[in-house]
């Protein structure tokens, strides 16, 4: 009877060490599954880490994830996304899962468009070193160049019209933002700043000089938005209309015209009217008027004829002796 009890209890130490060993191989299992699937060992999970100029910025689940995200951040510009590449230098990594987990596309998204900035291949139209905008082919921005000057030219005949500023077209990268599709597309968005944004209503006290310190606009533009108004006997109640934002380009045009020296005068002076954006700027008188003709010098009164009474005659008669 002892030795069966014994027996009994030698089997039971045995089945419960046999227990706790089965136990130490799951719990080791399940560690070496989670270390792999974690990454914490080679070959375990992966996920691809997204660095712009070598600071990570966006992690994806795969690498084709990472490539499916940089391309919606290009299409997000509106251009097709073959066209468009980033001004910063984008690399991929392979990473550990535990470090690095994958983000949702959304945040994926949002952190790679802060950081990256798209450009595009197109003509720049480049004014004293500063891209103004672009335009897909050389002969666009010559086209758009010319309808600015023919947009914002005085309407009156002029026999010089160019551009302050130093301009050339060049092809190089520029931001998708600053390109339109045709000239027709770049002159409607500049005409459309151009042009008058709000009015304001004349109050007691008001006048063109304080209008124009108000609201940051020359005189003269506020004259050539208002041709209708008298800007130096504003009323009460009118309404003056503010322009818009001035053309990207300063347009300078200059003619030549014959006017009166005075009002009623007969005679008459060349004057050099200066333009800027339609706008006069300038008068210079390039060519005075000659002075009229001197009298025809009188011949002395004889001396019988003299009586005195014109002492005028006297003056001439003694310059001329």
């Amino acid at each position: 009877m002892a030795e069966r009890v014994r027996s009994q209890a030698d089997d039971l130490s045995r089945l419960r060490r046999r227990l706790w060993v089965e136990r130490v191989v799951w719990v080791c299992l399940l560690a070496l599954i989670g270390a792999l699937y974690f990454g914490l060992l080679p070959g375990g999970r992966r996920t691809t880490l997204i660095a712009v100029d070598g600071a990570p910025v966006a992690v994806a689940e795969t690498r084709g994830d990472a490539l499916r995200l940089l391309e919606e951040v290009k299409a997000s510009s509106g251009l097709p996304a073959e066209k468009v590449s980033f001004a910063q230098k984008v690399s991929l990594h392979d990473v550990t899962a535990s470090h690095n987990p994958p983000q949702s596309d959304s945040e994926a998204i949002g952190a790679l468009s802060k950081a990256l900035t798209p450009l595009v291949s197109a003509a720049a139209i480049v004014a004293n070193g500063e891209v103004l905008l672009a335009l897909p082919t050389e002969a666009e921005g010559v086209r758009t160049l010319s309808l600015i000057l023919r947009e914002f030219a005085p309407k009156e005949p002029t026999g010089t019209v160019y551009f302050r500023e130093n301009v050339k077209i060049e092809m190089r990268e520029v931001s998708p933002s600053l390109l339109y599709d045709s000239a027709s597309a770049a002159m409607e968005k500049i005409v459309e700043g151009a042009a008058p944004k709000t009015s304001h209503t004349v109050k007691p006290g008001d006048s063109a000089w304080k209008l124009s310190r108000d609201y940051d606009v020359p005189i003269a533009r506020l004259a050539v938005a208002n041709p209708d108004l008298d800007l130096e006997h504003l009323q009460v109640g009118a309404k003056v209309r503010i322009p818009g934002e001035l053309p990207p380009l300063t347009v300078i045009a200059r003619r030549d015209v014959e006017e009166p020296v005075a009002p009623g005068s007969l005679r008459m002076q060349r004057v050099r009217i200066t333009y800027e954006n339609g706008v006069e700027v300038k008068r210079q008188v390039i060519q005075r008027a000659a002075p009229p003709p001197r009298p025809a010098a009188q011949t002395a009164t004889p001396a019988s004829e003299r009586s005195g009474t014109e002492p005028w005659r006297w003056r001439d008669e003694r310059s001329g002796e």
